[in-house]
């Protein structure tokens, strides 16, 4: 729900500052951190179609991936997909790694995960209430991020800074927090007038951007009195208007990433393929992609699915 007294010079006054300010953040004021990925391996009982969730215990780690830069990698699909929340074999993956039946009815699955604006536990009518209570119904961070450029975003991660290396951002920071996930959608669909709540994979993926005069603590003051002056509000069951509860972040930096990457490819998505296995050059990754000299695959689009490994 956009604001109430938000003015059209207010409105206009941050959109022209949407790039971000280019003025210089004092380093000191910036917590770098250099990013570490390792391969993990999901261990399922038996090969059978009734399948099981996979436990804590039967994921193993494995190798850092830093060790296979510069190496010929092959990554070939089985063929096999596993849904991620039951265990069984699906032929199709839904949303990610689900298979159809949790597809439709797992909360976890809801239009309400990807709109947060249109969480409906309110309403008395959650897929899964009690996993709304404890997901939903948790505080929430809404934040700034340079992934492809600046965007808007929104986590319950306690670590955030997880989520950001998930995304790919190159700087990243806290603006405020919410008490509830619709609370944090409504203040995002807020911020989206102003800043992208998209990420150009394209884009992420190929270039390293230059963020040194990026001033994200100023932003985020900027932002937080905008969000403040505009009362927001929400819509009980009753059909009333009750305000939203935001609280100011208590970071006092902005995160800087490094990733391992040895050279940025080019913008070529790569597929999975039971027949044509992915063999060539791994030269980095970075959010959910890992990055050859041919081209780039999201491995979040193939959560659920069997791959095997060879490095030469």
């Amino acid at each position: 729900m956009l604001a109430k007294e938000t003015t059209l010079e207010q409105g206009n006054q941050l959109k022209s500052d949407a790039k971000l300010i280019k003025s210089k953040e004092k380093l000191s004021n910036r917590k770098i951190l250099n990013v570490n990925y390792k391969l993990r391996y999901a261990i399922y009982e038996g090969d059978n179609q009734a399948g099981k969730k996979v436990a804590k215990e039967s994921v193993i780690e494995g190798e850092d991936l830093k060790n296979l830069l510069g190496k010929k990698v092959t990554l070939k699909f089985t063929g096999k997909i596993r849904c991620v929340d039951c265990g069984k074999f699906t032929k199709k993956s839904f949303n990610q790694g689900s298979c159809y039946s949790c597809f439709i009815k797992l909360a976890s699955n809801d239009l309400c995960i990807m709109q947060p604006t249109r969480c409906h536990y309110h309403l008395g009518t959650c897929r899964e209430p009690a996993w709304g209570e404890s997901n939903c119904l948790q505080k929430h961070s809404v934040y700034i991020a340079y992934t492809s450029g600046p965007k808007i975003g929104i986590t319950k991660e306690k670590k955030i800074e997880n989520r950001w290396i998930d995304q790919g951002a190159v700087i990243a920071i806290e603006i405020l927090e919410t008490q509830s996930r619709r609370e944090a959608g409504i203040v995002e669909t807020f911020m989206s007038q102003f800043l992208s709540d998209r990420t150009t994979w394209q884009k992420m993926v190929t270039e390293n951007p230059d963020v040194d005069d990026l001033d994200l603590l100023f932003e985020r003051d900027k932002f937080f009195k905008a969000i403040e002056k505009a009362n927001l509000v929400m819509m009980d069951a009753k059909n009333k208007e009750i305000p939203i509860t935001i609280k100011p972040s208590k970071m006092k930096e902005s995160f800087l990433f490094n990733y391992p990457i040895l050279e940025y490819p080019k913008a070529k998505s790569l597929k999975a393929d039971p027949d044509n296995p992915i063999s060539a050059k791994l030269i980095g990754v970075k959010g959910q992609y890992l990055l050859f000299d041919q081209g780039v695959i999201n491995l979040r689009s193939y959560e659920g699915y069997e791959f095997s490994l060879d490095v030469d």
